[in-house]
C-alpha cells in the first residue's frame, strides 16, 4: 500500500528527537501522533517525553498528542505553546491506567480510536467542542516569523551600532537578510 494510503505509519527515523514514533492518518492526512515510550520511563513524572510529544503535535499544528508507556495512556492537549520548562502535567487532557483501560474503553475509543477518525467523530470533536486551552491563538508559523524578525533586529541593531559598511542600510539590509537565510 502506498504511504500516503496507510493509516499508521511507524516512523524510522535516526535519533530519539526526530519524529513522533507513529502518526495516524485519514487517507494520507496526520490527524494525530503517537509517541511510544518503554515501559521504564515514568511519563507521569518525568516533563522530557511530555514536551516531546507535544512539540510533535504543537508543529503540526494537531489539537492532540499521545504519549504512553503501555502502563499509561496520556493525551496532550497541543494548543499551547510547549516551553522546555513545562511539568508533565501541563496540557495534559487525558490519563489512562492500564488497570482503567476496561472501564474507559468507551471514552478512550470516542476520542482516538480508528473509527472515530473514520467517521469523522474525532474531527468533530476536536475541531468543534474541544476548546484546547489556548486553542492554537500562536500558530506556530506566526510565532516563527516573529522570532526571525527578533531575529532580524537585533542583528541589524548590532551591526549598525559598529558603523563602517553597514551604516548604509540596503548594505546592512542585503548582509542581514543573507546572514538569516
Amino acid at each position: 500500500m502506498s504511504p500516503q494510503f496507510r493509516e499508521v505509519i511507524a516512523e524510522y527515523h535516526a535519533n530519539a528527537s526526530d519524529r513522533p514514533d507513529y502518526s495516524l492518518t485519514l487517507r494520507g492526512v496526520a490527524k494525530f501522533f503517537v509517541e511510544a515510550k518503554k515501559p521504564r520511563v515514568d511519563i507521569t513524572k518525568d516533563p522530557a517525553p511530555a514536551i516531546q510529544a507535544r512539540k510533535y503535535g504543537w508543529n503540526a499544528k494537531h489539537k492532540i498528542v499521545v504519549l504512553t508507556n503501555f502502563e499509561y495512556l496520556i493525551i496532550y492537549d497541543t494548543t499551547t505553546i510547549p516551553k522546555e520548562t513545562d511539568s508533565c502535567s501541563v496540557s495534559r487532557y487525558r490519563k489512562y491506567h492500564y488497570t482503567e483501560y476496561v472501564d474507559k474503553f468507551d471514552e478512550i475509543y470516542r476520542l482516538i480510536s480508528r473509527d472515530a477518525v473514520y467517521r469523522g467523530n474525532f474531527d468533530k470533536y476536536f475541531n468543534e467542542a474541544f476548546n484546547g486551552a489556548d486553542s492554537q491563538k500562536q500558530q506556530v508559523d506566526a510565532i516563527f516569523l516573529s522570532q526571525i524578525n527578533e531575529w532580524r533586529i537585533a542583528l541589524s541593531n548590532e551591526l549598525y551600532s559598529k558603523g563602517k559598511r553597514y551604516t548604509n542600510f540596503e548594505v546592512l539590509n542585503d548582509f542581514v537578510q543573507d546572514f538569516i537565510n
